[in-house]
């Protein structure tokens, strides 16, 4: 018995894996086409980001200094600004990049409105680098928020999809085909000056100056009410202050008025617990009865002492009296034009310790004097006498006769002349 064998199809088979094979390698070149597509719309999107940021920080800048710019800007003459500028200025972070991924710089053209030349408008075009293709500006211009824009021809920018279109020297600007753009309209950064120039009842996040004044605000005659801490610099006020307690640092000076108090209370020195205050109508007081000492002269009407009056050199009384004349009340003390002292003695003025000599036929001694010798004159005109001293033998003239021998005190003599002297004290 015989079999046959069939053949097997090998031919068919390397076929159909070359074919499997053939539609691998075509997907995986499709594919990492599409991944490279993918990789460089992310690329064109990331350069679209960084335009709009730089975009939003021109604008804040043109806000800022709207008036600054005006005045330098002309309608063909552009006020250049660079990334540098806006991050000096802290309108972009420190690690912004000044360039794309492709290597173009950001750089934007500021001119005034040549229709209404009070207001500005502004231009962004990047510079240098390496040339981007036509897809890729038209798809970076459509992600850029607001009007975006590229450089397809040296003289114009075209809006995204064609939208608009402005000449490049209208701001004084070249580059070369491949960059992108982004165009600022005079309505945009007139709102850009208006929102810089408002002042905002919230805090923004990252936007400080929004709370910011710039200038002196007139309140015209109404109240800032339910403050907290004023923090300033100098305070100046037409009407008056009203406070519970005041601290300055430095003085409190008052130009034309008073430092006045109420009460009880008047001036305290916190350190050192003294200073003045009245707690009736006629007396300044010391607080703690603190001491009061100073180089200069205490002037006063009166002064008075209650304890015991010391004096650090000599005791000087300007006022002069003479002895035997009147005085108001017994105790107080003066001095004659001689310097010598005198004190009140039942209302008048006698001398401490002077002897005075009074003349005539058997003289008294006034009031406030007490006699201590007598002199009598001799026939003959000699004279003899000393106080309470007198020698025995003279003519006429016997042992003095006293009240108080140890003091010798009101001494008197028995004398027969018809004149004499005597001594008092």
């Amino acid at each position: 018995m015989t079999f046959k064998t069939r053949a097997l199809h090998r031919g068919w088979a390397m076929m159909s894996t070359g074919i499997a094979l053939l539609i691998l390698v075509i997907v995986v070149i499709w594919a990492t086409s599409i991944y490279g597509d993918y990789i460089k719309q992310k690329e064109y999107q990331v350069t679209a980001v960084q335009l709009s940021r730089f975009k939003f920080a021109l604008k804040g800048y043109v806000g800022r200094h709207y008036d600054k710019l005006l005045a330098s800007a002309g309608t063909n003459q552009p006020v250049m600004v660079t990334t540098a500028m806006l991050k000096n200025t802290g309108f972009l972070p420190g690690g912004f990049s000044d360039t794309t991924t492709t290597g173009q710089r950001f750089q934007a053209a500021i001119v005034r409105n040549a229709m209404r030349t009070e207001q500005l408008q502004a231009l962004i075009v990047t510079q240098g680098g390496s040339r981007l293709p036509y897809k890729a500006l038209r798809i970076i211009s459509a992600d850029i928020e607001g009007l975006g824009g590229y450089v397809w021809n040296n003289a114009n920018v075209t809006g995204a999809m064609g939208s608009w279109s402005v000449p490049l020297n209208s701001f004084g600007l070249s580059t070369s085909t491949g960059h992108v753009a982004a165009l600022l309209t005079t309505d945009e950064l007139s709102d850009a000056r208006n929102e810089s120039d408002r002042l905002y009842r919230f805090a923004v996040t990252g936007k400080p100056d929004f709370n910011r004044m710039h200038t002196s605000i007139d309140m015209g005659g109404n109240n800032l009410n339910n403050t907290g801490t004023v923090n300033a610099i100098e305070g100046r006020f037409s009407g008056n202050i009203n406070a519970v307690d005041v601290t300055a640092e430095g003085n409190i000076r008052s130009q034309q008025g008073w430092l006045i108090s109420r009460g009880d209370k008047g001036w305290l020195n916190e350190s050192y617990g003294g200073g003045f205050y009245m707690s009736d109508n006629d007396w300044v007081r010391s607080v703690n009865n603190k001491s009061i000492a100073t180089g200069g002269q205490i002037k006063g009407g009166n002064i008075r002492s209650d304890g015991r009056l010391s004096v650090g050199e000599v005791l000087q009384l300007e006022q002069v009296n003479s002895a035997g004349g009147e005085c108001s009340s017994n105790g107080l003390v003066s001095r004659d034009a001689s310097g010598a002292l005198l004190s009140c003695q039942s209302g008048v003025w006698g001398t401490h310790g002077k002897v005075d000599v009074i003349n005539g036929n058997n003289p008294t001694c006034p009031a406030n004097k007490i006699p201590v010798a007598r002199y009598w004159t001799q026939a003959g005109g000699s004279n003899y006498g000393n106080y309470c001293t007198l020698q025995t033998g003279w003519a006429g003239v016997t042992m003095p006769s006293c009240e108080s021998c140890v003091n010798w005190e009101k001494c008197h003599m028995v004398y027969s002349q018809t004149w004499s002297a005597t001594a008092c004290s």
